[in-house]
């Protein structure tokens, strides 16, 4: 299922910015999905991650309705594969859109 990442402009708790991350990615970059059951908007957030140089670093979440989805999976113990198929800066906003494999 294609989707894009969700709140790609703001930063990360640690104050890293997700822009400057996604603009350092590539399209062979490993994407994680990761439950955020704590966040404080949405019970079911789901957390969309790059891996760079061993680090996991948040790019965005889920749309709240996939994460909807989801969430309720991952807590049973389904993992669920994605991968980056474009990201970049467009019109000075960052994007990323993921595929989530077999979903």
């Amino acid at each position: 299922m294609l989707t894009k990442v969700s709140g790609v402009t703001f930063s990360n708790e640690d104050g890293t910015s997700r822009r400057s991350i996604i603009a350092s990615m590539s399209e062979s970059d490993k994407i994680e999905l990761e439950r955020d059951p704590y966040n404080p908007y949405d019970r079911n957030a789901v957390k969309v991650n790059v891996i760079k140089n061993g680090k996991s670093l948040q790019i965005g979440f889920l749309e709240k309705e996939l994460a909807a989805m989801v969430s309720p999976q991952m807590r049973r113990g389904t993992t669920f594969n994605a991968v980056c198929t474009g990201c970049g800066i467009w019109k000075d906003r960052p994007f990323c859109e993921i595929d989530i494999l077999g979903l």
